[in-house]
């Protein structure tokens, strides 16, 4: 019996003005309507960690139940994708404990469904009650952002610049800030070569956070 070879969906291409954003000056995006597998975090940072902050306190169990949807895609629906990048929007940031929401985009036909079976296959797997995760749709909005290079420690020279031109342009800003952690996690890549979108949404942009599935 032949077998059919799946196209890998990579959806940094698809989203390259945020995934693939190149060093410049700040920019306003419209950012189109995605979904998110997302966990709310309260817990201190370990901020020297390869790549992106590691939390201390709590477990991050995202990326296990999106390598689960990457399982249930292939096979159900015959969609093959890759995993996107670590992404974490602050709410408070501090050198205790932050209050942040994490996150891992994922494609359009993950529906609550196909999310219950992963976070139920996950749980089963790890043998232990996940915490509560999301499936969220987020609508279009629109955002300004700056890809920081360097140490994600310093991307408040990145969030300044922003601030910076938000106010030139008279462009209210909500006061969570997202960075997107595009260098994979390893130690052979050096700090100074780190990538890290910084992006805050405006106030005006009229988008709604709507969560599609509550976990717990």
């Amino acid at each position: 019996m032949m077998t059919i070879k799946l196209r890998t969906h990579d959806h940094r291409n698809i989203h390259s003005e945020i995934y693939k954003m190149k060093p410049g000056p700040v920019a306003v995006l419209e950012i189109p309507a995605m979904k998110f597998v997302s966990q709310e975090m309260n817990t201190a940072y370990h901020m020297d960690w390869a790549g992106r902050p590691e939390p201390i306190d709590q477990q991050w169990v995202v990326w296990k139940v999106v390598n689960q949807l990457k399982h249930l895609t292939k096979n159900q629906l015959s969609y093959k994708f890759t995993l996107m990048p670590h992404e974490i929007l602050w709410h408070d940031k501090n050198d205790s404990k932050s209050i942040a929401t994490q996150m891992m985009q994922v494609p359009d036909c993950i529906t609550d469904e196909l999310f219950n079976e992963a976070c139920f296959n996950v749980e089963k797997r790890l043998g232990k009650k996940l915490p509560s995760l999301k499936l969220i749709s987020n609508e279009s909005i629109t955002c300004v952002q700056k890809l920081h290079i360097g140490h994600y420690q310093n991307s408040i020279e990145a969030l300044k610049e922003i601030m910076s031109f938000a106010d030139q342009e008279s462009l209210s800003l909500k006061t969570s800030y997202k960075e997107i952690y595009l260098t994979p996690a390893m130690k052979c890549h050096k700090p100074e070569t780190w990538q890290t979108v910084v992006s805050v949404e405006t106030r005006n942009s009229g988008a709604r956070d709507a969560s599609r599935q509550n976990r717990i």
